[in-house]
C-alpha cells in the first residue's frame, strides 16, 4: 500500500509508462524471461514470441535484468553481459534501470507475481532496491 499512496512514485511509474507503449526500432521478445528460455543440447532458444512489438531495447533488458535480481545473480554477472551487448552504448540508462524496478515489483506485488522462494525480508530488500531504481 506505502506505493500505492506515495505519489511521486506513482507519477514516476506514469511517466514510464510512455516508454511502454512507445513504437521503437527494435523488435522485441515482449515477455523476455527465464520461463521464455530453453535450454536444448543446441544451447538456450527462446521461446513463446507471441508478445512481440517494436519498441525501446530497454524494455526487453529491463525484464531480462529483474530476473537476474530476483534469481540473486551477481551485478557484476549482470555488468559483464551488458558489457557484451552490441548496442549497450545506445541504451538510455535511467530509462532501462527504471523499468528494472517496475519489472520486479509487477513480479512481486503486481498482478504477474512469480512463486519465488525468496523469503520475506529478501523480497522486502528487492521492493526497496526497486523503489531506488525506478526514483533515482
Amino acid at each position: 500500500m506505502k506505493y500505492k499512496t506515495d505519489k511521486a512514485f506513482t507519477a514516476k511509474v506514469g511517466e514510464l509508462s510512455k516508454h511502454y507503449l512507445e513504437d521503437g526500432p527494435t523488435l522485441l521478445h515482449g515477455d523476455f524471461y527465464p520461463g521464455s528460455w530453453l535450454q536444448t543440447i543446441r544451447g538456450v532458444k527462446v521461446i513463446d514470441p507471441e508478445f512481440g512489438f517494436f519498441g525501446i531495447a530497454e524494455f526487453d533488458l529491463s525484464v531480462w535484468i529483474a530476473h537476474f535480481h530476483m534469481a540473486q545473480q551477481s551485478q557484476s554477472l549482470i555488468d559483464q553481459i551488458l558489457a557484451e551487448y552490441a548496442f549497450s552504448d545506445k541504451l538510455n540508462r535511467d530509462v532501462l534501470e527504471s523499468m528494472v524496478g517496475v519489472e520486479i515489483m509487477r513480479r512481486l506485488i503486481g498482478l504477474a507475481q512469480l512463486p519465488l522462494s525468496l523469503d520475506l525480508s529478501e523480497k522486502e530488500a528487492l521492493l526497496k532496491e526497486a523503489y531506488r531504481l525506478i526514483m533515482k
